[in-house]
């Protein structure tokens, strides 16, 4: 598991530097492209000084934002786009992201704010109107996204940068926890055991001796003679009529049966302390 864990790890850190060393190496070029791409004095539709109106074609599935100078304040009333049937075309503020998004000039420098945004019904001529007195670029922001986009080199360059760097982390907390894991001291595994006396040892047999006696229908040890005298007595053919003829014939069988096993028992026993007196 560890083994697999660090290949997987040495993997992820030598494509993420590989990745950053891409992006290290295209930075410079792909800065220029998106900086000449991007270029509002060089890459707009129209530029309007202050009082000056243009016509030009717009399409209907484009965004057309208008941007200015920043520190420039700009009205909305002071931009107009007017259709062809004399109409006034209404624009919206671009939000707070959207400003914040400004745009750079020939020098690379970011001094180009966007200060209305619009978006036409229909393809066909449309005039745009300066009616403030600030310059204005019209900008179309599909055709510079879509020339960004198809740059090869910009491409692998935002390519390596927005993965190179986040497996390079991933990496680092990969070889964080494996070396905290390989620091981690051994822990010892306890096994604490009861070991079982002679008395439970014989209770426990004698418990699963009882149990498998009762399942079967038999009868403990201590009640085996009980038992079977109990069935002798009830094969003696008693005479119910005469209770004397009856306690003598129990008697007899007693004397005869109980009498006769324990001379069987001291036999045994006596055997049993010869043989332990001789040592065997």
């Amino acid at each position: 598991m560890k083994s697999g864990a660090k290949l997987w790890i040495k993997r992820l850190s030598g494509l993420s530097i590989i990745l950053i060393l891409v992006f290290i190496g295209t930075y410079g070029e792909s800065t220029d492209k998106i900086v000449q791409i991007m270029n509002v004095e060089e890459n707009n539709l129209l530029e309007l000084e202050s009082g000056e109106e243009d016509a030009i074609q717009l399409e209907k599935i484009r965004f057309y934002t208008v941007v200015t100078l920043e520190g420039n304040e700009i009205k909305e009333y002071e931009v107009k786009l007017i259709d062809q049937d004399g109409q006034e075309i209404s624009g919206y503020e671009p939000s707070s992201i959207e400003k914040m998004n400004k745009r750079p000039d020939s020098s690379g420098k970011l001094v180009f704010i966007p200060v209305i945004i619009f978006e036409v019904p229909s393809d066909g001529e449309y005039v745009f109107h300066n009616q403030g007195n600030n310059s204005l670029w019209v900008l179309d922001d599909i055709e510079i996204q879509s020339s960004l986009i198809s740059d090869q080199i910009i491409l692998v360059s935002m390519f390596s940068c927005c993965l190179g760097f986040p497996l390079g982390i991933i990496a680092l907390i990969g070889w964080l926890v494996v070396w905290r894991t390989k620091n981690k001291s051994p822990q010892k595994l306890i096994i604490n055991e009861q070991i079982m006396t002679t008395d439970q040892l014989f209770k426990q047999y004698n418990a699963k001796s009882e149990k498998s006696m009762i399942e079967n229908d038999e009868v403990p040890a201590p009640f085996r003679d009980i038992e079977k005298v109990t069935v002798t007595i009830n094969e003696l053919s008693l005479d119910d009529d005469d209770p004397d003829i009856t306690k003598e014939k129990v008697r007899q069988f007693l004397e005869e049966h109980v009498g006769s096993e324990e001379n069987d028992d001291d036999k045994e026993s006596d055997g049993n302390w010869k043989n332990w007196d001789d040592g065997e």
